[in-house]
């Protein structure tokens, strides 16, 4: 797609100034008094072709010498950001996110959501009301609205059929009063009707209701000057945030007020916000059974906390000339925010994606960019998210649909198991998509799954759709009470936590970075293949070779999911061949054919008895020996005798 070369944002600043005796209908448009103004020149890339870097767009924002003022930035001057100053963390106690005090109020958000259903789709009633129960929302807060059940729909069907049905009966509720002001929106005087009181700060939709507002050529008015950004098309969760505020022009993106900037501190949820926006996510996926486990798999892993591996899969951009980089410093920026809070990331900086025939499993998070289809391991069995994982690929059209399990990225990541994710639905441009550093840093805080997701995204009315249970905290739970909560012997979840906990020692000096303090910390009763496997990697940056390749090979033999089998028999050959035992490494990988042959071939295992046979390993192709399979030899003699591995534990 051509890159536009300039954009306006006149939306920026949204100032009140009363008026008296002015009174518009609700089904009024709103009328601009004065004339847009010459358009403010910056580079503005497609998020589909090209980009650009998010400092070039928000030059205001680079190295601001005062904060914002508060007034300037939100329809409701009191409900801007806290007086609270940037956070300077340090090592030692406290330098955690879980261990800081929360910044929400864990029960508050639930006791303020609406649930709205399709009355039109035979699955939406029914998901809708295994939601409400799950979570305990009220009969009275779970809203049936007829309306078409297509993903894509016009304007006119939103506003007739999904706005005003919702707010009209939370006006018949009395949970929401408005009142007409003249709004300063940048240069422009507009007359809108904004809330005065709103006791509804979220909505979730549920699968049924639809995905996205197509474009109306018919209705030219914009807030913005730039062409490319003057489209009226949007996401429909995006369009229903700004719920509480009517006529404003259809076109453009309206700056997010909660959009969290890095300067004026963290804003909060709650009544002020309310009154200028509410968080919208949706339950929607391909199939109603997917819904459903969404559901209870954020449960499940809010109950014990969230713990496992993260992705993340940049391109190894670093030019900051390269419209592209952005994409990257936020990709980056995610790998040292969790790197910082213990967490085990693998981390890819090569220009193609991840490969179906990467081992990765027991992912909890993943990012990453960027294809227009789902590719790489994340579709390919088996299933590679623990329970309550979240997913991101930022592509353009990521959310272009949800209901299919092959095409794009939201649907397909939900259909293999992720269960909350994003995506756009239309083209956004780069600068107006979610920002992964300021997601990643909010749900580390505790921040609910639709407060991160929306404090990372620059702009309303615009494309982004969120797909998971807005009241989803991940964190909830700290790490020392999940831990308590261990058993003999532990679960995968189990040593996920104890190695996060370890690791978080390490960073705090609290235990010795030595072969015999990682040993101690890491080999205690109970403990499984992942803390085996993770001791292996940790003794192998303090050089322990031995150390390490005892550690994998305990791992190796107590793993009973091929996957992982293979990830670590891997592992333990490159440890064999780094410390010049070759004829270890050959037998290691023999064994990995000799166990594991279809899964040596599905995660392109190097085969030693046949290498030239070997296909190069990309985002297309396994190895493929021709004829029979040639049954490896036996391990060779000298390796450390361990007791038989478990029966490999088949795929779905």
């Amino acid at each position: 797609m051509v890159a536009t070369r300039s954009w306006r944002r006149v939306g920026w600043t949204l100032a009140f100034a009363f008026s008296a005796g002015l009174a518009i209908r609700a089904d009024d448009t709103g009328a601009a008094t004065n004339s847009a103004p010459a358009p403010l020149v910056h580079p503005f890339l497609s998020t589909n072709s090209a980009s650009s870097t998010f400092l070039q767009l928000h030059p205001d924002l680079a190295e601001p010498s005062t904060p914002p003022d508060a007034s300037s930035l939100t329809l409701h001057p009191e409900a801007g950001a806290t007086d609270a100053p940037p956070e300077v963390i340090t090592p030692g106690a406290g330098m955690f996110p879980d261990t800081r005090p929360p910044l929400v109020n864990t029960d508050e958000l639930a006791s303020h959501l609406l649930v709205v259903y399709n009355r039109a789709d035979p699955d939406s009633k029914g998901l809708a009301e295994y939601y409400a129960a799950k979570r305990e929302i009220p009969a009275e807060r779970v809203l049936a609205i007829t309306c078409p059940v297509t993903e894509e729909i016009t304007r006119a069907q939103f506003d007739d059929t999904i706005r005003s049905p919702i707010l009209s009966y939370l006006t018949g509720k009395d949970w929401i009063a408005r009142e007409t002001r003249r709004v300063a929106v940048g240069n422009r005087i507009l007359d809108l009707l904004v809330a005065t009181r709103n006791d509804i700060w979220a909505i979730v939709l549920i699968r049924g209701v639809p995905l996205k507002i197509a474009p109306d050529p018919s209705d030219t008015d914009s807030m913005e000057y730039e062409p490319a950004l003057q489209t009226n098309a949007a996401a429909v969760d995006s369009e229903l945030a700004l719920l509480p505020v009517f006529g404003l022009p259809k076109g453009g993106f309206v700056p997010n007020i909660f959009f969290d900037d890095q300067v004026s501190g963290i804003k909060r949820i709650g009544p002020d916000l309310a009154r200028s926006m509410v968080l919208v996510t949706r339950l929607d996926g391909p199939k109603p059974s997917d819904v459903r486990r969404m559901i209870d798999d954020c449960l499940e892993a809010e109950q014990h906390r969230l713990a496992g591996r993260a992705v993340i899969d940049s391109r190894g951009l670093t030019d900051e000339k390269d419209g592209y980089t952005s994409g990257d410093d936020w990709l980056r920026n995610s790998r040292d925010l969790l790197v910082k809070d213990g967490w085990t990331v693998k981390f890819d900086d090569k220009p193609d994606l991840l490969p179906p025939t990467d081992p990765c499993n027991q992912v909890a998070l993943y990012l990453g960019w960027y294809s227009e289809t789902a590719c790489g391991p994340w579709i390919t069995l088996p299933k590679r998210f623990v329970p309550g994982a979240i997913a991101y690929h930022l592509h353009s059209y990521s959310a272009a649909t949800i209901r299919s399990e092959t095409e794009h990225w939201v649907g397909p990541l939900i259909a293999h198991g992720a269960d909350a994710t994003m995506g756009m639905v239309y083209e956004p441009y780069l600068a107006l998509t979610p920002h992964e550093d300021i997601f990643t840093r909010r749900l580390l805080q505790g921040a609910y799954y639709a407060e991160a997701a929306y404090a990372s995204e620059f702009a309303l009315s615009w494309m982004l759709t969120v797909v998971g249970d807005p009241l989803y905290r991940p964190f909830r739970q700290p790490i020392d009470s999940a831990l308590a909560e261990a058993g003999t012997p532990h679960t995968g979840h189990d040593d996920w936590v104890l190695l996060q906990k370890v690791q978080r020692e390490l960073l705090a000096g609290e235990i010795p970075n030595t072969s015999d303090g990682l040993k101690q910390a890491l080999e205690i009763p109970g403990a499984g293949p992942v803390a085996e496997e993770g001791l292996g990697d940790l003794l192998e940056k303090v050089n322990d070779a031995s150390g390490a390749e005892n550690a994998y090979q305990k791992a190796l033999h107590a793993d009973v999911v091929p996957v992982d089998s293979i990830r670590v028999g891997l592992k333990l050959a490159e440890c064999y061949r780094g410390d010049g035992h070759r004829v270890r490494q050959q037998g290691e990988l023999e064994y990995l054919w000799s166990r594991y042959p279809d899964d040596a071939r599905r995660f392109a295992v190097p085969n030693p008895v046949v290498p030239d046979l070997l296909v190069p390993v990309n985002n297309a192709t396994t190895p493929k020996p021709p004829g029979p399979p040639i049954p490896p030899p036996p391990r060779p003699a000298g390796l450390p005798q361990l007791p038989t591995p478990p029966k490999p534990t088949p795929y779905p």
